[in-house]
């Protein structure tokens, strides 16, 4: 009699808890999230970004670095170029060629602000919560509104850490049916920043062309 007492209070217990881990919402998640980021002045990164094309069989991957603050201001290094803002200029060092593009951060607010790679889903609406396994991990799993980025993006989700809420994986699907996953490697919140800290230092035997 005790054994069946003991083993339906285990059972009620369990429900319970399994009710209350999923009492959290979509939107309450999206909320401690994008709370997360107001820890620091600027985040540094290292991620690694797969895309697998709807018809081919071959997945590009590239690996890359990124040190994101408020007011446009970013360094990000993939694929052999890399990029500075201090928020007024954007500096594009193309290494193999030992050539620097400067442009007018204002001149790229029409497509894709190389700044909000991995962290656009914050300008998002949260639309399901679920879980997911990544590297033996569970993770929460947010599918998310694409349509601010319409025309970039058919469908977007967020993969975030059950702890802390701080984004672990991206996953984004483009109308032409090309999937790509932006996973973190390690990601270090910056407590102090300085506006020269993302611009670029010239270098001997760089050219460099304003095109501002």
């Amino acid at each position: 009699m005790k054994i069946r007492s003991f083993f339906t209070t285990f059972v009620l217990t369990l429900c319970v808890a399994l009710d209350l881990s999923w009492a959290l919402s979509a939107s309450e998640a999206m909320a401690k999230s994008q709370g997360w980021f107001k820890s620091g002045k600027a985040w540094d990164l290292e991620f690694k970004l797969q895309v697998f094309y709807a018809e081919s069989p071959d997945i590009v991957s590239q690996q890359g670095s990124l040190v994101v603050a408020d007011g446009d201001r970013f360094k990000l290094d993939i694929a052999g170029i890399k990029f500075y803002s201090d928020g007024e200029s954007l500096w594009q060092y193309n290494v193999e060629q030992k050539q620097v593009l400067i442009k007018a951060v204002e001149d790229l607010s029409s497509s894709l602000h190389p700044s909000e790679l991995l962290f656009k889903y914050l300008n998002c609406k949260a639309t399901e919560l679920g879980e997911g396994v990544f590297n033996g991990k569970k993770l929460w799993v947010l599918k998310l509104d694409p349509s601010k980025y319409a025309g970039q993006f058919t469908k977007m989700e967020v993969w975030l850490d059950q702890k802390d809420f701080s984004p672990v994986r991206l996953f984004t699907v483009d109308p032409s049916g090309n999937s790509s996953w932006y996973n973190i490697i390690k990601l270090k919140v910056v407590k102090n920043v300085s506006t020269e800290d993302f611009k670029y230092k010239p270098q001997k035997g760089v050219d460099e062309i304003d095109m501002r």
